[in-house]
């Protein structure tokens, strides 16, 4: 070999290396093959990056579709369920007022009772949810409910009115906690998402009246607890399906940059007053309607399955309005959903109350399907100004609309003892009406 040849037979070639050094990434001298080359082993794949985390991590973690989310469709069987039992507890308030005379003030103080404990637990939960998950509050919410139900269904006058203000507070767990999973979707799905979550618990109030009349034509009070046993149904999927997201440090997005995180100014008197004004509009319309329906109704000798029939077609009309009014707020911005939903309501509403007979049900579709267009507007409204705290926004939003309605709904009972039921449910147009206005000051967007 001549002047600088290795004993390889390799101009100035290294040494090979050592064996436990030929893998894949081991520098090979020239004229000989790496051993991964030579190698007929499959390589093993390669790692996954942590700060790329696969969307089947965790049950948790939002799908490509809502629709195949098991997690979600749960969370909507059981808002369907809790509403159920909302929707029917009218007929019970309303059958037991007869029963124990009680003034129109009275039923509303009931009313305002049941949805205050609804109300103001709704943020407080919101924020248990956020902490802990939603999994016990999904559970524990709808539990709570079929126990007071079914206490309401077979107990005394007094104490069954006592166990049916009582449900509000199994209403208050559940409703932060269902958002915030029905929410948990892919961002370009979120506003079809919450809308059809709430469409299947307005379905509930839609359905609630009518089966809860039926049961009570055919057995008595006690057909409350039969429809309370149903709701097993939905208790078991929540329980089967609903998790709490065990993950969600390790796959939170990366942190914006510096200029996108700037801490925005608190909302002024100015800017917040306006919304809850709307609030208080849209959903006085709702809770009166919920409350004092069945009473006016029972009080012209209705059957109670007719009662429920007519309560039943304003919030059905009011569920297929706020899916329309979610798709149409995608088009032409939040705003002109709420203040033409508010508006458009007034007058078919004023004129379905003292109707009759066909007329009546067509006033009240109508008046149910435009005043339910601005509720999944709203939520999401107030959802987008919390983004990271959805379920606390949630029981906000939620908690406001159920206080500002029962004060409303009472300031409507405590009229009705002066000048007549039929009357001051007509007076109830104000409200939209006021709402309508605050809405026009209402920084919505799109």
């Amino acid at each position: 070999m001549g002047n600088g040849d290795s004993k390889w037979g390799l101009r100035n070639a290294d040494p090979p290396p050592p064996s436990f050094l030929r893998g894949r990434h081991a520098s090979a001298p020239v004229g000989i093959r790496p051993y991964a080359v030579i190698s007929s082993a499959p390589l093993p794949p390669p790692l996954p990056s942590p700060s790329a985390p696969s969307p089947h991590d965790h049950p948790h973690h939002p799908s490509p579709s809502f629709a195949r989310q098991r997690d979600y469709w749960a969370v909507g069987l059981n808002h369907f369920a809790v509403d159920v039992l909302n929707g029917g507890r009218n007929l019970i308030i309303a059958l037991l007022a007869v029963a124990l005379l009680l003034t129109n003030e009275q039923v509303a103080l009931v009313a305002l009772v049941y949805n205050i404990g609804n109300a103001l637990s709704q943020p407080l939960f919101g924020l248990l949810a956020d902490k802990v998950g939603p999994r016990w509050l999904v559970i524990g919410g709808m539990g709570w409910m079929m126990l007071f139900a079914g206490l309401a269904a077979v107990a005394s006058d007094w104490l069954a009115l006592a166990a049916i203000t009582c449900m509000g507070l199994g209403s208050g767990a559940f409703h932060p906690a269902g958002t915030m999973v029905a929410s948990h979707v892919a961002a370009p799905q979120r506003a079809r998402a919450t809308s059809v979550f709430f469409f299947m618990g307005q379905m509930g109030l839609f359905v609630g009246p009518i089966v809860v009349g039926m049961a009570l034509d055919t057995w008595g009070r006690p057909g409350f607890g039969v429809i309370a046993l149903l709701a097993a149904v939905a208790l078991i999927s929540g329980w089967q399906w609903v998790v709490n997201p065990a993950h969600e440090a390790a796959v939170a997005p990366a942190p914006a940059p510096a200029e996108a995180t700037t801490v925005r100014p608190r909302p002024r008197l100015t800017l917040v007053l306006p919304l809850l004004l709307t609030l208080v509009g849209y959903s006085t319309i709702n809770v009166t309607m919920l409350t004092f329906m069945p009473k006016l109704l029972t009080e012209r000798a209705y059957d109670m399955s007719y009662v429920g029939w007519l309560a039943g077609v304003f919030m059905l009309c009011a569920a297929v309005g706020g899916t329309v009014g979610g798709v149409l707020a995608d088009k032409y911005g939040g705003r002109w959903v709420i203040l033409g939903g508010l508006l458009t309501c007034i007058v078919p509403l004023y004129l379905a109350i003292p109707a009759t007979g066909v007329w009546q049900v067509l006033g009240l579709g109508v008046a149910g399907f435009f005043s339910g267009m601005p509720h999944s507007v709203l939520v999401l409204l107030v959802q987008g100004l919390l983004p990271a705290r959805r379920a606390l926004a949630s029981g906000l939003v939620l908690g406001a609309m159920f206080f500002g309605g029962a004060v409303g709904s009472y300031a409507i009972g405590l009229a009705a003892d002066s000048v007549g039921l039929e009357l001051a449910m007509q007076g109830l147009v104000l409200f939209p009406l006021v709402g309508a206005v605050a809405s026009l000051m209402v920084k919505s967007g799109k």
